[in-house]
């Protein structure tokens, strides 16, 4: 009988401070941190994390803080009901930065006084044509349309100048604005084609995001290709 009364004291206990534990306003981001790998200087890539709203009253975000002038963190949405969720997009250029480079973003809530981080990182290469095991062109990417004629298609190579096949895997994209096609592999001493299809209603805006992918090498190496677009139609002479 003693042993049943502990364990029904036990389950209680654990349920009270469950509760507590997500009472008011709580706050969630799935992966708070995000690895460019490798990006050239002098172009902008971007990233979109999820926040969510977990706690059982609304959360309010007052305020996102990029971190400095080289990162930009539009949010959709500052006012989330619980269980709710929004996309904070992070736009990162990268300037003359090189080597290392580590940027922590963070948003202030009504949850408390506490900052509530993100983080991105990226190795900046001044010279990528140098690099390797591999090497992209053209770097960055850019699908800009200059005549009335839709343009949706850019395409680049991957060299593989290393003595080893690698395996390629795509991480992330900006999904609502293009779809991108990858080789699985590419051969040693090979390069092979890359894709990029521009999502039909997004043929009239300008962007500036990225594309990252990921080789099976021992440090599972990602490398990060700027994609840009610009419309600049000009009107035929007589319309």
């Amino acid at each position: 009988m003693q042993v049943t009364k502990s364990v029904l004291f036990t389950t209680i206990l654990f349920i009270i401070l469950s509760s507590a534990a997500f009472a008011g306003p709580a706050i969630e981001i799935p992966n708070a941190s995000f690895d460019f790998g490798k990006v050239r200087q002098h172009a902008v890539v971007s990233h979109s994390f999820w926040i969510k709203s977990v706690g059982d009253d609304t959360l309010h975000i007052t305020k996102v803080v990029p971190g400095c002038g080289c990162t930009k963190a539009p949010l959709e949405d500052s006012v989330l009901a619980p269980g709710d969720s929004t996309r904070l997009d992070i736009f990162f250029s990268t300037r003359s930065f090189r080597g290392y480079v580590t940027k922590r973003p963070y948003l202030e809530t009504n949850i408390s006084d506490e900052k509530t981080y993100l983080k991105i990182y990226a190795l900046l290469l001044p010279e990528p044509e140098k690099d390797t095991p591999l090497v992209i062109n053209p770097n960055p990417l850019d699908i800009s349309q200059f005549t009335d004629l839709p343009r949706r298609k850019g395409t680049f190579l991957i060299e593989n100048r290393s003595n080893h096949d690698v395996e390629l895997t795509l991480i992330d994209w900006a999904r609502d604005y293009f779809d991108v096609k990858l080789p699985k592999k590419i051969k040693a001493g090979e390069a092979a084609q890359g894709t990029v299809t521009i999502h039909k209603d997004k043929i009239p805006e300008e962007f500036e995001h990225s594309l990252t992918f990921q080789i099976n090498d021992d440090k599972q190496t990602r490398y990060t290709l700027p994609v840009k677009r610009v419309v600049r139609i000009k009107k035929r002479i007589g319309s």
